[in-house]
C-alpha cells in the first residue's frame, strides 16, 4: 500500500500531464469549447447587467428630470400669467394717464381763462394808469417767474390776489398727479421687465434640461439595443451548447446500448457455461454410475466449484476497480486544494466520457441523482447533485460508503441491491467539474479515506 502511495505522488506531473493530455483530446473531437462558451455566456451576462444597471439610472434621472422640467413649466406658466398682470396694469395706467390727461387739459384749459380774466384786468389797471404794477409783471420771463413777481404786486385788487393764488393750487396739484401716474408706470414697466427677464431663464433652464432629457433617452436606447445584441449572441452560444449536450447525449445512449449489448453478451456466454457444465457434469454422472455414491458426491461438488469459478471473479477480499480500463488518476486522495484535501480519487483519460462505472462491492443503492444536465466541462459548480452532478450513493454496510460523482448516466435506483462489478452508470461531466472523469469516494462512519487502501 505504502509502496503505491509512493508511485501516485512520484507520478503527478505525469498523471496531471496526461490529464491535459486527455482533455485536449476529448475537445479536438469538435471544434466547440465547452469552456469558452460557458465563459463567454457568463461575459455577455455580465455585460447584460451592466447595461440594465445603465438602463435603470437612465430612466430614473429621465424621471427626476422630467419631473424639474414640470416645475419649470408651473414656473413660466406662473411669471406669464404674473406678466399678464402687468401688462393689464400697465394698459390701466395708460387709460388713467389719459383721463388725468384730459382733466389736465380741462384744468390747462381753465388756467387759460383766468389769465385770459387777469390780462383783462390789467388792461383795466393800465387804463388806470397804474403804470409801475403793470411793468413789473410784463418784465416776467415766463409763467412761473410770472407767478413769482406777481408776489411782489401788492397794489393789486383782492381779487386779483385769490385768482392768482387759485391758479397756483392748480398747478401744483396737476404737477403732483402727473408724477404719481409717471412713477407708477415706471414701476410696473420695472416688474414686468424683471418678470420677463426671469421668464427668459426658466425658458432657458427647459431647454436645456430638454436636451438632458433627449441624451438620457439616447443613451438608455442604445444600452436596450446592447442587451438586444448579446441576447442574439446569448441565443447563438446556446444553441451552439445544447447541440453539443445532444452529441453528448447520443454518445452517451450509444455507450449504453453497448453496455447493454456487451451485458446481454455476457449473459449469453454465462448461459452457455452453464449449459456445458451441466452436459459435462451429466456425462460424468453417466460414466460413473458404478461408482461409489459418496465419490460421485465429490465429483459434483468439484463440478460446482468449477462453475462458480467461472462465473464470478475472485476478488480475494479486494475491492472491484470502479471504472474498468481507465486507470489514470488525475487527482489522488491527499492531493492538497488549500485549504484541505482532495479526499477522494478522480479517474480520467483522453477516451473516458461514456466509460462503465461499476460498484466496487456489495452493497445497497440508498441516493442517486441523475437530472442533472450540465455534461459538460466548467469553472464554477452548477449547483446539481451538490456539486456533485449525477451521482450513485451505495451502503456497503459496517459504515462504510462510496460515491461515484459527475456521471453522464445512472442505472440504478435508491434500494436496488449491487454486487462488485455491477454496471451503476457512465462517466461524464456533470456537477462542478472541469472536463469527463469519474469521482470515487469512500466514507466510513462519515469520514473520507483513501480508496486505495481497499486494492491492496
Amino acid at each position: 500500500m505504502a509502496g503505491k502511495r509512493k508511485f501516485h505522488k512520484a507520478a503527478a506531473g505525469l498523471i496531471t500531464a496526461a490529464m491535459i493530455l486527455g482533455m485536449a483530446s476529448f475537445y479536438s473531437a469538435s471544434a466547440f469549447d465547452p469552456e469558452e462558451n460557458a465563459r463567454e455566456q457568463k461575459k455577455i451576462a455580465q455585460e447584460n447587467e451592466e447595461y440594465k444597471k445603465q438602463i435603470e439610472e437612465a430612466e430614473k434621472s429621465i424621471a427626476d428630470k422630467e419631473k424639474y422640467s414640470q416645475e419649470l413649466q408651473d414656473q413660466i406658466s406662473d411669471l406669464t400669467k404674473k406678466i399678464k398682470k402687468s401688462n393689464d396694469r400697465i394698459t390701466e395706467l395708460n387709460n388713467n394717464i389719459k383721463e388725468n390727461q384730459k382733466k389736465i387739459d380741462e384744468k390747462l384749459g381753465a388756467i387759460d381763462d383766468r389769465l385770459n380774466l387777469l390780462k383783462d384786468r390789467l388792461r383795466t389797471i393800465y387804463t388806470a394808469g397804474d403804470i409801475s404794477t403793470l411793468e413789473i409783471v410784463l418784465q416776467a420771463k415766463n409763467f412761473s417767474d410770472f407767478i413769482d413777481k406777481m408776489e411782489l404786486v401788492k397794489s393789486i385788487s383782492a381779487y386779483d390776489t385769490e385768482l392768482i393764488n387759485g391758479l397756483k393750487d392748480e398747478l401744483k396739484k396737476i404737477g403732483k398727479e402727473q408724477q404719481k401716474l409717471r412713477n407708477d408706470k415706471a414701476s410696473v414697466e420695472k416688474e414686468k421687465k424683471s418678470l420677463e427677464q426671469n421668464k427668459k431663464k426658466i425658458n432657458d433652464l427647459s431647454a436645456e434640461n430638454e436636451e438632458i432629457i433627449a441624451e438620457l433617452k439616447t443613451e438608455k436606447e442604445k444600452a436596450e439595443n446592447s442587451i438586444a445584441e448579446n441576447e442574439k449572441r446569448q441565443d447563438v452560444l446556446q444553441k451552439a451548447l445544447d447541440d453539443y449536450n445532444k452529441e453528448l447525449a447520443e454518445k452517451a445512449r450509444i455507450q449504453r446500448e453497448r453496455q447493454k449489448q456487451r451485458e446481454a453478451e455476457r449473459k449469453a456466454r454465462a448461459e452457455a457455461a452453464k449449459k456445458k457444465a451441466e452436459e459435462q457434469t451429466a456425462r460424468q454422472n453417466q460414466e460413473n454410475n458404478n461408482d461409489d455414491a459418496d465419490t460421485d458426491a465429490d465429483s459434483d461438488a468439484d463440478d460446482e466449484d468449477n462453475y462458480e469459478d467461472e462465473q464470478y471473479i475472485d476478488i480475494s477480499g479486494n475491492y472491484v476497480w470502479p471504472c474498468p480500463g481507465h486507470t489514470y488518476l488525475t487527482s489522488t486522495f491527499d492531493e492538497w486544494r488549500g485549504a484541505n484535501n482532495h479526499g477522494a480519487l478522480d479517474i480520467a483519460d483522453g477516451n473516458i466520457y461514456g466509460a462503465s462505472v461499476v460498484a466496487c462491492w456489495y452493497g445497497t443503492v440508498f441516493s442517486t441523482w441523475e437530472t442533472c444536465t450540465h455534461d459538460y466541462g466548467k469553472f464554477s459548480s452548477c449547483g446539481c447533485g451538490g456539486g456533485y452532478g449525477n451521482y450513485v450513493m451505495i451502503d456497503h454496510g459496517g459504515g462504510k460508503i462510496s460515491i461515484y460523482g459527475h456521471l453522464s448516466g445512472v442505472t440504478v435506483s435508491p434500494g436496488d441491491e449491487v454486487v462488485p462489478g455491477q454496471l451503476i452508470g457512465f462517466v461524464g461531466s456533470t456537477g462542478y467539474s472541469t472536463g469527463p472523469h469519474l469521482h470515487f469516494e469512500m466514507q466510513y462512519n462519515g469520514v473520507r479515506y483513501d480508496p486505495l487502501e481497499e486494492y491492496n
